[in-house]
This record gives C-alpha cells, sequence and structure tokens, in this order.
C-alpha cells in the first residue's frame, strides 16, 4: 500500500491512499501489457524464423553421393543407357542391336533380347518410351522400350520369393523373371522388367541410315533420316510396312522360360546358354556396320510422317507411315556428312551438324516439302570440334559442347523482337536466308572441367536440368534455363565418359566408360531456383533478351518455369503508390479540414462517418471494383479522364466564387460554407461527361481505346498516329504545378504589393480571374509541350500509358485507396487535434490566418502522427489481397501503364499456394515471396519510424 500527504486547495491536509484492488489491477494490466507486447514481438520473429526455415533449402547446393560401378560385357559396345524410375534396373542398347538388363545394385545381368538387326543409328526420347532405328538396308523401325512396373499380391509370387522379401527391410531385391521384384514400404510387392514391342517398320531408302532422330508431332511420330540412295516409295518393293506381329517379331528373344511349379528366376549360365543358343539358331548373319557406313556415298535428309489412330473399342493404337519425302535440301557428299542432326519442337524446325561446329538450320514451319536453309554458320570458335549435341527438354533449347570442354545452349527468336541485331549473340560467320522470320541465338554458356572435352549430354525427363560427361571423367549438373552450375563431380577414375543419363525422378544417375557402368545417388534440390533466377533478368526459351518473368504452370508437360519475382514486387509498388497517390491527400486534407475547420457539431457525426468506411470487408470492395467500377468505366474513359481536371477546377470556382460573396453573409452563412462548395462537384462531373467526349475526338481521334491499342504501323498513315492527346494525360499535372509555381514565386507578391488599398470584393474578383488566367495557361502550357514531342516523333505509349484493360491500375488505385482513407484519417486526425492549442492560440493572436496556423504551426508540431498514417496506410496497400486479386486482372507484367494490371505478392501467394506441390520449389518459392513481402514492409517500417521519431523530437521542440 502507498500512502503520501497531499495538501488540498482549501489549505486543510488528508491523507490519499491508493486502494489494494487498484494496486493489483495496476500490476496486472502492466504484466498482460508486457507480456502482450513480448508476445508480438516473438510471434513477428517466429514468422521470420518459419519464413526463412522454408525459404533456405531453394540455395543449397545439389548433392551427389559417391558412385557404385560394375563390369557390363563390352562386346558390341553401347549406343544407349537408361535406368528406370525407382532406379533399381538399367538396360543398355549394343551396338549389334541387342538389349541388356542389369541390376544397379550389384551388375547383374538379367535379360537380354535381340531388338533389331543391322542397327546403323538409333534415336531415343527425352521423355517418352518410343525409340527409332535407322538400318544398313535403309529401313526404319520404330519400337516401344521402357519398363514395365506391376503391383502383384502375395499370392501372385512364389513363396520362397515371398518369404526371402518379409525377411529383409523394404528396398531389397529378388530376382523374378526376366526382372526383379521389392516390397515397398507400404508392404507391396513392385515388380519391375523391360518391355519391348515392335510398332512399325518402314523401308526409306535403298542406302543405309547414316543418321536418324524423330520427334511426336500433333499426329504422331515425325522421324527423318539421313541415308545414302534414293527414296522408296509407297508403291515400290520396298516399301512395304511391317507391324508387330508379323515379320516384326523380336529376331532373337534369349528370356529363358520360366519353371512355373517352382517360379525360379533365370541364372547367368542359363542366360548365357539361351543366348548362345538362340544366336545359333535364328541369329541372322551379322554384317559390320563401320565398313557399310565407310561405303556410303551422297547421303540425302528423307522425312516420314507417322500416323496414330486409336481403335476406342479395343483400345489398340496403331501407327501407318506415310510415303518418305526427300527434304528439297542439297545432298551432302561423303567427305562432308553430318555428324548430329536433330528435330525441334513437333517438327518445325531442323537442325544439321558437323564436327567442326558448322551449323544447318533448316526450316520446316510450311511443311518437310518446301523446307529451306533458314541459317548456315558456325556454334563453336574455329578450331575446336563439336563433341555433343542435343536438345533439352521441350526440344526448343539446343545444347552443344566442345572440345575445349565449353557446354552452350542457344534458341530461334523472332527476328522483329531483336532490337539490335548487331549485339545478338548469333551463330559464327552466319548467313540468313531472307525468308527467315527467326534468328538463333546462343544464349546461355556453361564452362566445363579445366578444358576437358565435353563427351556426353542427357537431359531431364521433368526439367531443363542436364547432365554432361566430360572425357576425363567429369561430371557437371547444370540448369539451362538460369545457366547455373549444380553441382560437379568426377568418376572414380579418369576415363572418357561416352553415355551418360538422368534417373527419371532427378534422383540418380548412370554414366558409361569404355569399360564400366557407374551409377549413383543425386539430389538437385531446387534447380529453378536461384538468386540469379528470382531476382535478375533470365533469358527464357523464345525470348529475345534477358527478362523478369513470372509464369509458374503452364498446360503441358514440357514448360519451362519462370519464377522472377520482379514482376510482382513491382506489381505490389504499382498498387501501393497508386492507392496511396488517390488515397492520402484526400485523407490528409479531409484530417486537417475536420481538426481545424469544421465545426465540433458536424466534426461529431463525419469524423465516425469516415471511419465506418473501414469496417467495409475488402473483398466487398474488390466485387465492386471488378463487377461495377471497371465495366462502368470501360464505357465512359473519356469522361473520367476530363473528371480529374473539371472537378478540381469546379470545386475551386465554388471557393473563388464564396470569396466574392459580401462579408455580411459569408458571416452568416459560415457554417454551409462546406456544402455550398461541394454544389460544384456535381458540376464537375456534368463539365465532365460534356468535355470528356470533345477532347476524345479532338485529341484520340474518336475513339481513346483504339488510339492507346495503336502500335504505329511503319508506312501507314492513320489519325492514330498523332500523339498529343496522350503527352496532354502525362503533362496536366506537371503544368499545372509548373503555373502554381510561378503563380506563388511571381504573381502573388506582385498582388500583395498593389492590393494593399483594394477592398475585399476587388481582391476576390480579381483573384478569380488569376485562377481563371492559370486555367488557361496550365491547359495552353500542356497543349504546347504535348504537340511539340509528337511533331518530334516522341509517343508516350508504351510507358505510362498503353493498351487499356478493363481492370487495371487506375481502377485499383480508386478502390484501394478508398480502403486506405478512413485508417490514414483517423490517426492523422487524432495527430493534428492532439497538438496544445496554445500553439493555435498564439499563432492567431499574432495575427495569422487559420490556414496560415494550420500549415506553419499545426502541421509541423503533428507531423510525426502525420507520418505515421501515411505508413500505416502504406502497410495497408501493400498487404491487401483481395481487392487487387478481383480487380487487377492478376497479369504479372512489368508495365507502368496505369491502363494496365498486375499481379502482387500477397494476391500471387492467395491464388497459388493452394495449388503448390508441398515442398517442391514452386511452393518454397511462394514462401520466399512472403519472406520478400515481410522484408519490403519491415525496411518501409524502421526507416519511418527513424523519421517520426526525428519529425517528433523536433516538435517537442516547439
Amino acid at each position: 500500500m502507498s500512502e503520501q500527504s497531499a495538501q488540498s486547495f482549501t489549505g486543510r491536509h488528508r491523507e490519499r491512499t491508493t486502494k489494494k484492488s487498484v494496486l493489483v489491477a495496476d500490476r496486472v494490466a502492466r504484466g498482460i501489457i508486457t507480456v502482450g507486447g513480448i508476445g508480438t514481438i516473438l510471434a513477428v520473429l517466429g514468422v521470420a524464423v518459419f519464413l526463412i526455415y522454408v525459404v533456405a533449402p531453394l540455395f543449397l547446393p545439389a548433392k551427389v553421393d559417391g558412385f557404385r560401378a560394375f563390369d557390363p560385357d563390352a562386346a558390341g559396345g553401347a549406343l544407349y543407357v537408361d535406368v528406370d524410375e525407382y532406379r533399381t534396373l538399367g538396360w543398355m542398347l549394343r551396338g549389334d542391336g541387342s538389349v541388356e538388363v542389369y541390376r544397379l545394385d550389384n551388375g547383374e545381368l538379367r535379360y537380354r533380347e535381340q531388338v533389331v538387326e543391322n542397327v546403323t543409328a538409333s534415336s531415343f526420347l527425352i521423355s517418352g518410351e518410343l525409340a527409332a532405328f535407322g538400318l544398313a538396308d535403309g529401313s526404319v523401325q520404330l519400337n516401344e522400350i521402357g519398363f514395365d512396373t506391376e503391383i502383384l499380391n502375395a499370392d501372385s509370387l512364389p513363396e520362397e520369393i515371398v518369404a526371402e522379401l518379409d525377411d529383409h527391410d523394404p528396398g531389397f531385391l529378388s530376382n523374378y523373371e526376366n526382372g526383379i521384384v521389392e516390397k515397398t514400404p507400404q508392404g507391396q510387392y513392385r515388380v519391375q522388367q523391360l518391355g519391348i514391342e515392335l510398332v512399325k517398320k518402314r523401308q526409306v531408302a535403298t542406302g543405309p541410315v547414316v543418321a536418324i532422330e524423330h520427334v511426336i508431332g500433333p499426329d504422331g511420330p515425325l522421324v527423318v533420316a539421313l541415308a545414302g540412295g534414293d527414296t522408296v516409295g509407297g508403291d515400290r518393293v520396298g516399301g512395304d510396312t511391317v507391324d508387330a506381329g508379323a515379320s516384326g517379331e523380336p529376331v532373337v528373344d534369349v528370356a529363358v522360360v520360366d519353371d512355373a511349379a517352382a517360379g525360379a528366376a533365370a541364372s547367368d549360365a542359363e542366360i548365357a546358354d539361351a543366348v548362345v543358343a538362340a544366336e545359333d539358331a535364328d541369329a541372322a548373319p551379322a554384317i559390320d556396320i563401320e565398313s557399310v557406313l565407310a561405303q556410303v556415298g551422297e547421303t540425302q535428309l528423307y522425312f516420314i510422317e507417322g500416323r496414330e489412330d486409336s481403335n476406342f473399342l479395343t483400345g489398340r493404337t496403331t501407327i501407318e507411315f506415310l510415303d518418305p519425302i526427300t527434304l528439297p535440301i542439297e545432298p551432302f557428299p561423303a567427305d562432308r556428312r553430318p555428324a548430329h542432326i536433330a528435330v525441334a519442337g513437333t517438327g518445325n524446325g531442323m537442325y544439321v551438324a558437323w564436327d567442326d561446329g558448322e551449323l544447318m538450320r533448316i526450316d520446316t514451319t510450311e511443311g518437310f516439302d518446301v523446307a529451306y536453309v533458314a541459317e548456315r554458320g558456325r556454334l563453336i570458335p574455329e578450331g575446336n570440334t563439336l563433341t555433343v549435341f542435343d536438345f533439352v527438354l521441350g526440344n526448343n533449347t539446343l545444347v552443344w559442347g566442345d572440345s575445349a570442354g565449353t557446354v552452350s545452349a542457344g534458341f530461334p527468336v523472332r527476328s522483329t523482337d531483336i532490337e539490335d541485331p548487331d549485339a545478338a549473340p548469333v551463330l559464327f560467320d552466319v548467313e540468313r536466308d531472307p525468308r527467315a522470320t527467326s534468328t538463333f541465338l546462343r544464349t546461355k554458356q556453361l564452362k566445363g572441367p579445366g578444358g576437358a572435352a565435353a563427351s556426353a549430354l542427357s537431359s531431364s525427363e521433368r526439367s531443363r536440368m542436364i547432365l554432361a560427361g566430360f572425357d576425363d571423367g567429369g561430371v557437371r549438373m547444370y540448369n539451362i534455363t538460369n545457366a547455373s552450375e549444380l553441382s560437379r563431380g568426377s568418376l572414380p577414375v579418369a576415363e572418357t565418359i561416352h553415355h551418360i543419363v538422368m534417373a527419371p525422378k532427378e534422383d540418380g544417375m548412370a554414366a558409361l566408360t569404355g569399360g564400366q557402368l557407374y551409377n549413383t545417388s543425386l539430389d538437385p534440390r531446387f534447380p529453378e531456383a536461384s538468386f540469379k533466377a528470382l531476382f535478375l533478368p533470365v533469358w527464357y526459351e523464345a525470348r529475345a533478351e534477358p527478362q523478369h518473368i513470372w509464369q509458374s504452370s503452364s498446360a503441358t508437360d514440357d514448360f519451362e518455369m519462370k519464377l522472377g519475382l520482379i514482376p510482382l514486387v513491382f506489381g505490389t509498388l504499382k498498387a501501393t503508390f497508386y492507392s496511396m497517390i488517390f488515397g492520402a491527400p484526400l485523407a490528409l486534407l479531409a484530417a486537417l479540414y475536420t481538426s481545424e475547420f469544421l465545426e465540433p457539431k458536424v466534426k461529431a457525426v463525419i469524423k465516425p462517418g469516415i471511419e465506418l468506411m473501414a469496417s467495409l470487408p475488402s473483398v466487398v470492395l474488390g466485387f465492386l471494383a471488378a463487377l461495377v467500377f471497371a465495366p462502368f468505366v470501360e464505357k465512359i474513359v473519356p469522361a473520367v479522364l476530363a473528371g480529374f481536371i473539371t472537378v478540381p477546377v469546379a470545386f475551386l470556382v465554388g471557393a473563388y466564387i464564396w470569396q466574392m460573396v459580401p462579408p455580411r453573409l459569408t458571416i452568416l452563412y459560415s457554417h454551409w460554407r462546406i456544402f455550398f462548395v461541394l454544389l460544384t462537384v456535381p458540376l464537375g462531373v456534368f463539365l465532365a461527361s460534356v468535355f470528356g467526349p470533345i477532347a476524345e475526338e479532338i485529341f484520340f481521334a474518336g475513339d481513346i481505346k483504339q488510339w492507346l491499342a495503336y502500335n504505329g504501323e511503319p508506312g501507314v498513315e492513320s489519325p492514330f498516329a498523332d500523339a498529343t492527346g496522350g503527352w496532354m494525360m502525362l503533362w496536366l499535372p506537371l503544368s499545372a504545378l509548373i503555373v502554381g509555381l510561378v503563380l506563388g514565386r511571381v504573381v502573388d507578391p506582385i498582388m500583395r504589393t498593389k492590393s494593399s488599398d483594394w477592398d475585399r470584393g476587388t481582391f476576390a474578383l480579381v483573384d478569380a480571374g488569376k485562377f481563371l488566367v492559370a486555367v488557361v495557361a496550365m491547359i495552353g502550357l500542356a497543349w504546347a509541350v504535348s504537340a511539340a514531342l509528337s511533331m518530334l516523333g516522341f509517343d508516350p505509349r508504351g510507358s505510362y500509358i498503353d493498351t487499356y484493360v478493363q481492370r487495371n491500375s487506375l481502377i485499383v488505385g480508386f478502390v484501394m485507396g478508398f480502403a486506405i482513407i478512413p485508417i490514414i484519417y483517423t490517426i492523422s486526425e487524432d495527430a493534428l487535434s492532439t497538438v496544445p492549442s496554445h500553439l493555435r492560440s498564439a499563432s492567431l493572436g499574432a495575427g495569422a490566418t487559420p490556414w496560415q496556423t494550420a500549415t506553419r504551426i499545426v502541421i509541423p508540431t503533428a507531423m510525426s502522427g502525420l507520418f505515421s498514417a501515411l505508413m500505416v496506410g502504406l502497410g495497408r496497400a501493400v498487404g491487401e489481397t483481395m481487392i487487387v486479386l478481383m480487380a487487377t486482372g492478376n497479369t504479372p507484367v512489368l508495365d507502368l501503364n496505369i491502363f494496365e494490371g498486375f499481379r502482387t505478392l500477397s494476391a500471387n501467394i492467395a491464388v497459388e499456394l493452394p495449388e503448390a506441390v508441398r515442398d517442391s520449389t514452386h511452393y518454397r518459392t511462394l514462401f520466399l515471396a512472403a519472406l520478400t513481402l515481410f522484408v519490403m514492409t519491415f525496411v518501409v517500417n524502421t526507416i519511418a519510424e527513424r523519421v517520426r521519431l526525428r519529425f517528433r523530437k523536433r516538435a517537442y521542440q516547439l
């Protein structure tokens, strides 16, 4: 208990005692406030820590485990290797056309089958099981080669296999039929085997196929073959197609028939015996492929199109080949035979390359029968050798490596999109056909390990990630989109890597050298995310230059993810700017008028009414903006733009008219002054509806939206070409500022000197005339400057104004400004009202007017509170979600255009987070967007607090 003696105003002494209940309540309140404050700080820090925890893995490097190796049979060489999605089995295509299946844990041979005879060339898709083979007799053969996965019950497996799997942990492998079986962590029995099926065989040319490439087109497979001899038509001998189940059955099937009773898997000895027996019995005589290819003379490019036909009753899909087409390209002599061919996209382009780095890009957009050489040049500097050449996922970005160890990438872009062709990274010594509408650009360059030649490439089936193998055993993992090196490593021995493959799930890889097959686990983590990809311009496919783009999803699996956060940050700042430029001045001026000029009785009604505006849910405001305001404004755009001039001018005209009213009446009706002036607002709206269409006719050729969309077609005269109207929109505010400064610095001092002996009516009349002259000067200055800029060829379209979109920044600025007005108004009015009244009295007593007192005494004193109000309103605008989500169109573009929408960080999180896969790159990038928003507001509020404290310190000195 606290006691103290005090003397009352009567002079009598009395004891004052604080009740115990008051002390207890005071301590409880102090404790609650302390706990609440500390809890708030900890909650904010907890949010920051959680966001960092989720985001941090985006920037961790990829992880590669140690390599495991086994020694497969080296006979016949290898043309291709691949692994299954669970990294339990791998298969290898031999040079003799046979396929071998190995267990990846111990290298055990599980299966061998002769798929094709006398193969001279092969082609495999990045994603898909369709393989194409070129044969020595000029035929093309398609096969489905891929792993078949089947989930079986324990009753469907031999008892001894089930018992063996049950005795081991999940993941243990056991041989079964031609593959393996394993027990999954979910208790299921998963069988993996390689499935091989002949799809189609077709004679293309009379000579051997030297190189072959295929893609999947809109109607079926498209095959391009480089072969010698003449074209074989559909009506000639050898032109018949061969289907699976006819003569296209596998030539040698060395699968050992299982013992149905015992269910035992074939042993290595049984497989070897079966292979020998099959080769002795059925195998066709082998030919020397190298000798055949060495004797090939002139070669020609051939195209053959396959058409898929699905039977909806049986579910079977068949492929029919059309007659081969000889590409209208000059044949290649024997001493200048291409080393690589590649088909882009779905057959809309083609590339032919030689070992010295020369590239021929063939345009096939109008069809292979009218193809032409669009560009010729070299991919690599003179003196280097082209060693690897392939596409990444999507078949749009070409990747190549050379003998200097450099891995590069490029793609064609529309020539009209290239602003400076002389500075564009085109081919070396390029020659371009005048008909070509696109240009091939060398957009990415990645360095290899110390000059070792690149010897193998493999593209991921899921993303723009590749593996590169080098001739010193080095392995590099790159992300092509952002040109970043994800990891580097080396095989245990410094041998040339002939083939390399990435597992379908991007969680492993296999590399084949001259004698051993190596495999390992890898974790690329989040290859699409890096500081460059998130915050710097990135050179995306089909773009003429690096750009900031956000596009996290698409309708196709080969989509190139674009995760640039800058468009979202820009959209957030754009929304904040337009909402603050509309709402902040109105809120501050309203607070100033309410505090300094409004009658207390009226203030008691007006202030709660404005504060009630804050109770409107933002989703309601967004709904009104999207479905009411935006369609309405679209119909009357000229009147709305004119209203930004006519309404303020009409309001000021009303104020000048009030000045001309006799003093006796102004004093009598001073309480109604604001309502009288407000009567001019409908006049301003009416004038906007009148002058808007007139201005549209004069400055915008009668249609402002068509004027905004005009792109300046060269050589075509158009009434929309005149840019004066656009410059007027930008220069009118600047002209008003310039004229206002001239009036304040030049005209007003002269008027004060000359008006010393004027009466009130004369001064009011002259002041009104000055205002009307200022309006005319403002419009005249804006028109003169705008006309001059238009005559000089400058056009504002494409910058602050451009194509009109219904849901745009203008609508958002108005609606979000309406949303932030109450909070800025309330805090500002409270700050102004707390300014000590003796400061006002002293100013008024010294002869200052109420306006001078408000601007020179009250506002500086309350500046810290006013600044706090602005910062709170800014935070409200930055974090707004529903209004921008519903009223902007959600277009993540970097565009200053006031008639274009945008996408903010908060709206993007609200839209995409529910659909993002947990812990994916997209998911964590959305949390990075939240962290970015957190940092932005934290930095702004920190700076604002320091400024506020400075203002407060100065206010205390008054």
